[in-house]
This record gives C-alpha cells, structure tokens and sequence, in this order.
C-alpha cells in the first residue's frame, strides 16, 4: 500500500547550468528560478489561481534576495501573496527534498 495517493508530477523544468563567469552571470538565482518556475506551470498547464504552496529548492543563497528565494519566485510569477512559500536548503539534495516535501504537503492537504 503505497502512503502517498494521488501525488503526481504534471511538469518540470530546472534552472540551467552555465560556466563560472559565463553568459549566465549577470542572473540571480531568484531570477533563473523564475523563469524555471513559469515555464513549469505552463507546460503542465496549471492554473496560478491553484497554487496553494511554493516551494523551491537551492543550494546556495548567491544573491540578496536568495535568502527567500521561494517567496521571490511566487510573487514573481504571479502567485497569490497569502500562498506559503518555503525554501529548502539540503545541499546537493535541496531539489530532492523539495519534491518530497511537496508531496507530504499535497498528501496532508495542509499548507506548512
């Protein structure tokens, strides 16, 4: 029996890797999020009305807004100011968690 029900990944896209110095320098990472998170909801069709939480996972707070990265993305992307927004910090597993977390939020059916 599995414990999580009726979790499913609609879409995903991620930010891109560049080269240290390279053409992708002058973006933040609350930027590249952005436009990874956009492109997500659009390719899974999502309305941004649905979002009920965010969470975005990053490993390095590289810029000043980075702190509260996820709150950033939300609010950038067009997502309802009350929605929840958490960001996960577990290395090289933050995106992983993210995932998981999103899952136990969708499973509980309750905001963090």
């Amino acid at each position: 029996m599995a414990l999580l029900r009726g979790v499913f990944i609609v879409a995903a896209k991620r930010t891109p890797f560049g080269t240290y110095g390279g053409v992708l320098k002058d973006h933040t990472a609350t930027d590249l999020a952005t436009h990874a998170a956009r492109a997500a909801l659009t390719a899974g069709k999502v309305d941004y009305d649905l979002v009920d939480s965010i969470i975005v996972g990053n490993v390095m707070q590289s810029s000043p807004d980075a702190a509260y990265i996820a709150r950033h993305v939300g609010l950038q992307v067009g997502i309802p100011i009350p929605v929840p927004a958490l960001t996960v910090n577990r290395l090289c597993g933050s995106g992983f968690q993210s995932i998981v977390s999103g899952a136990q939020v969708l499973n509980n059916r309750s905001a963090f």
